[in-house]
């Protein structure tokens, strides 16, 4: 029997969910809370849970995505699936590098996104659910490889904070400042981002992960 744990700012969303879910005779137990620090106090007096569902938009000080790191490393037996209504390749790539184990839209219909929440129990990971083009992302990603190594396109997660933050126009100071990082440590990441891509500027490697949905402009 599965314990799950949704978490959502909307109450309309999880009362939808909540009756998708309890269709399914596999879940002993459906709970839910609006934010992430409900969530991480849920948690903790609840060991026994098995899957939280996360919704990545939360409008709390820390938003979904900050969750699943603090849920992965906190929280290591809890697998992770999140619901959103972003189908970028940005954003599940970031999801993927934050330890979820799947990513679904909420377009989905209900009983396809009870099922994920049960196939996430038993242990399966990286799929997206039937509205997104799970073929587009891994291909995006450089295939099931490097999605199952979480680490798409070679990139570390440190990695990928800094080429989202020069696509966005941050300087090399201000993106130090931004990760509480040395200017030099900027230049050695943006070094080995180069070397990753294979070209020679750092211009080109944003404007190839611009093209290839790995950063949001």
């Amino acid at each position: 029997m599965i314990n799950v744990l949704l978490i959502d700012d909307s109450s309309v969303f999880l009362m939808g969910l909540k009756l998708a879910l309890t269709a399914k005779k596999e879940f002993a137990s459906i709970e839910s809370v609006g934010t992430p620090g409900a969530a991480v106090a849920f948690l903790n007096s609840h060991q026994e849970t098995d899957v939280a569902v996360v919704d990545i938009t939360l409008e709390s000080e820390t938003d979904g995505l900050t969750l699943l790191g603090i849920i992965r490393d906190a929280f290591p037996s809890v697998r992770t699936l999140v619901l959103s209504h972003y189908k970028n390749p940005a954003y599940i790539l970031k999801a993927i590098t934050s330890g979820a184990c799947a990513y679904l839209a909420k377009d989905s219909a209900p009983e396809s996104i009870a099922q994920s929440v049960a196939d996430v129990s038993s242990g399966k990971s990286l799929f997206f659910g039937e509205t997104i083009d799970s073929a587009k992302i891994k291909r995006l990603f450089g295939g099931q490889d490097n999605l199952l190594a979480r680490k798409p396109q070679g990139l570390t997660p440190r990695e990928l904070e800094v080429l989202q933050l020069t696509t966005s126009g941050y300087s090399n100071t201000q993106i130090a400042s931004a990760l509480e990082i040395t200017v030099n440590t900027v230049d050695s990441y943006k070094e080995r981002i180069k070397g990753k891509f294979g070209l020679d500027s750092i211009v080109e490697c944003v404007a190839r992960a611009v093209a290839d949905g790995l950063v949001i402009v």
